[in-house]
């Protein structure tokens, strides 16, 4: 009988098991979400929640802890500068499973597991993006409003028209340049999955 003896086997060897839970945290701080089955990603869910507060911890200690189990400086990086702070009024509950459906092979239930909070985090970059477009548009109405007083030239306000665009162009665009690369880079890991 296994009486005391906490957690599933999954059908391999200790040290398998071990390494396959190292793997499954460490791709789930590196790329926010990941497709398992149901049972590993409940089973990884205790791990993931451990490197979560050594994160919030942020202490050598907890940063050498971190790194004997983590295996990736990328997500190592992540855990302690991004993560950490991120989860640091939460006490609990970093993830969520949702069940989509059954894999072909063997018929086994799937899941994707998600870090919680970080489409928000995105989500508030995105807006302070916008909110700055709007304050370099309300700054050069004023300042063209300005000049228009002053009684300059017509050439001189289109000026400061046409540079105020540029700035909001290229603002927008780094914007959605960031968008469009998290989209890729989310693509590329699905398709190498």
């Amino acid at each position: 009988m296994r009486h005391l003896k906490a957690g599933k086997r999954l059908g391999v060897t200790t040290s398998h098991r071990k390494a396959m839970m190292r793997n499954l945290v460490t791709s789930l701080l590196e790329h926010g979400e990941i497709k398992t089955t149901v049972t590993k990603a409940k089973e990884m869910r205790k791990y993931f929640d451990k490197m979560i507060g050594l994160g919030k911890r942020n202490d050598l200690h907890a940063r050498r802890q971190a790194l004997s189990f983590i295996k990736s400086k990328e997500a190592y990086n992540k855990l302690f500068e991004e993560y950490g702070p991120l989860y640091a009024d939460r006490n609990g509950g970093y993830t969520r499973i949702f069940r989509i459906g059954h894999r072909l092979g063997d018929n086994a239930q799937m899941a994707l597991i998600q870090m919680v909070d970080i489409e928000d985090k995105v989500k508030a970059e995105v807006q302070e993006s916008k909110e700055k477009i709007e304050e370099i548009k309300e700054e050069l109405q004023v300042d063209s409003t300005e000049a228009a007083k002053a009684g300059t030239e017509e050439t001189d306000v289109e000026e400061v028209k046409a540079k105020a665009e540029d700035a909001i162009v290229e603002t927008e665009d780094s914007a959605v340049e960031k968008e469009v690369e998290s989209v890729e880079t989310k693509k590329e890991e699905d398709e190498k999955k």
